[in-house]
């Protein structure tokens, strides 16, 4: 009889493969069989808005490794040395006898694997809210090859109208793909923001006030209540609490749930997820799990988190394979909620918290939002993007960090998750001290992110004074206030004046000598194109014997409500 490590992995999208993988190269004298219910096996998911949007022009383009080959059952034997059973469905796990059932989807045949050590990768499902319509013909979700293949499909046929339902990462980047098919794409979102998870209402709103630009019609704060069919059963429109819309199309978007159905009934610690270690073991020390089906550390929080992402699977995969063959030699430290997303020419990404978040977790969360170029100013082909950092007012400790813009927003984001995967206890002075790379067709001698953070310790000392969107947008009318335009003659000409009730027009260059002409017994908001000069204004009028000034956060250029400016 064999003394060769008996392993089974349930899952052979991400996290399955990538554990099946590295035992294998750690220990080749294993047997190691993967189970997947599905058609593909490690196929990159995250890919498929792409291939709709016609970005991937082939399915097996997400389905090969970088020399072009296609990962099938018979590619995982010969290279790997790993036995596939696709189309197989693991249905009951016996943990006293280590044994596994398995169906055949085709045909409900079943056979029982013995395992020595069991991986579960197991994945995450699409959760469908309780819609009347939603079995209709057009109606999709997307999460396999076969969603994929089949909106496509349904994208030939000709429809002029999709509905978009849920406003996350997949939701979004479909509503690009069908854009890009030429189709008048609505987005309904019950949150009252576009990226609820990922944004802070105030970046969410540049955002969307972007994508409108592009015609994309979004509706927040809006729930759907049915979709509507035709005598076929095909889709014909949908109806919400504002009304009803047409549309050939409906993707249903509304987040995902962790897949444990298989874990439960083993009696695994569930909670949420499947529970885990830092080992990524369960509660049986047999059976390994990750991916989106498990429960992981936040590492700001260090609370557990849901975080269905690939590039966290792959990791576990990694760490799981590792410690099955080397006996619980690495630790997963945790994630960041670490987020990207391509909408037209611009990007949006997160690292950390939220404000909404980091409030809710019970910090004194503080915040800035500095926008700027993306290379040197002097520099050809600069591009905006917009920052906002969320710190810790008594530790100055950085919490979060939200990037938006058509500028080089990935580099900063990974930038940052880097210096928090290295130090979840970076704080505002360690970020302005940074030694990032600097010449001027990459980045300016004070990067967007050291702005951030020296403009993020001038608030948690108390020095600046800034004002958010929101609230400026109420103060607007006021008898009681008055807005300072800091902007030259040339760039009020370029933009248009900013609509407000009382406004005075003085240069920042003007402004120490002109200041007795503003009345100490107003609010003061001052205000530029990116508020590059607000801060400096801010504290001229103070030194002036002015005690009730700030300056708008952000500037005019990203100022959202755009019927306030005039042309």
């Amino acid at each position: 009889m064999s003394d060769a490590l008996n392993v089974v992995v349930v899952g052979g999208v991400a996290c399955g493969p990538k554990a099946a993988a590295r035992l294998k190269r750690l220990m080749p004298e294993a047997k190691v069989t993967l189970v997947e219910k599905g058609d593909w096996i490690s196929y990159g998911g995250c890919g498929l808005p792409y291939y709709v949007g016609a970005t991937v022009k082939e399915l097996n383009d997400l389905m090969t490794t970088s020399w072009d080959a296609v990962r099938t059952p018979e590619f995982m034997k010969a290279t790997k040395d790993i036995d596939t059973l696709l189309g197989y469905e693991a249905t009951h796990i016996d943990r006293e006898g280590k044994k596994v059932r398995v169906k055949k989807v085709a045909d409900g045949s079943e056979q029982v694997l013995d395992y020595d050590k069991l991986v579960l990768a197991t994945g995450s499902y699409n959760a469908k809210p309780p819609i009347p319509g939603l079995d209709g013909e057009g109606v999709f979700q997307l999460k396999t090859p076969q969603d994929g293949q089949d909106i496509l499909a349904h994208l030939k046929t000709g429809i002029s109208h999709a509905v978009i339902v849920g406003s996350g990462l997949i939701g979004m980047e479909m509503m690009e793909a069908c854009a890009d098919w030429g189709l008048e794409v609505t987005v309904i979102e019950m949150e009252d923001q576009i990226f609820p998870k990922m944004l802070d209402k105030d970046m969410a709103t540049v955002l969307q006030a972007y994508l409108e630009s592009e015609d994309i019609n979004i509706m927040t704060g809006t729930a759907l209540k049915e979709i509507q069919l035709d005598d076929q059963g095909a889709v014909r429109g949908v109806v919400t609490d504002k009304g009803e819309l047409e549309c050939g199309l409906v993707l249903v978007s509304t987040g995902v749930r962790s897949d444990v159905a298989l874990a439960k009934e083993a009696g695994l610690e569930i909670d949420g997820g499947i529970i885990v270690n830092e080992y990524l073991q369960t509660s049986d020390p047999d059976i390994y799990a990750g991916g989106d089906c498990v429960m992981v550390n936040h590492r700001i929080t260090g609370k557990r988190t849901f975080a269905p992402m690939g590039s966290t699977a792959n990791k576990h995969g990694r760490i799981i394979g590792t410690n099955i063959a080397q006996g619980n030699t690495q630790t997963f430290p945790g994630v960041l909620g670490t987020s990207l997303v391509q909408q037209f020419d611009w990007t949006a990404g997160k690292v950390g918290l939220t404000e909404k978040d980091a409030l809710a977790q019970g910090y004194e969360a503080v915040t800035c939002i500095v926008p700027g170029p993306d290379i040197t100013h002097f520099m050809p082909g600069k591009k905006l993007v917009m920052v906002k950092v969320v710190a810790d007012k008594k530790t100055a400790r950085i919490l979060g960090v939200q990037i938006i813009g058509p500028g080089n927003v990935d580099k900063r984001v990974d930038t940052m998750a880097g210096a928090l995967s290295a130090n979840p206890h970076l704080t505002a002075y360690d970020m302005g001290n940074m030694d990032l790379a600097y010449a001027p067709p990459y980045s300016s001698a004070v990067d967007n992110l050291l702005t951030n953070a020296n403009v993020i310790q001038n608030v948690i000392e108390g020095r600046a004074k800034q004002i958010g969107f929101f609230e400026c947008l109420d103060l607007l009318d006021r008898d009681d206030v008055i807005f300072v335009d800091l902007r030259c003659d040339d760039e009020v000409s370029q933009l248009g004046a900013f609509k407000t009730k009382h406004q005075a027009h003085i240069p920042i260059e003007e402004l120490r000598a002109r200041a007795d002409e503003l009345p100490k017994d107003k609010e003061i908001i001052l205000f530029c194109i990116l508020s590059t000069r607000g801060y400096e204004a801010q504290l001229i009028l103070e030194q002036a014997g002015f005690d009730k000034v700030r300056f708008l956060q952000g500037g005019i250029y990203f100022w959202p409500f755009d019927k306030f400016i005039q042309d």
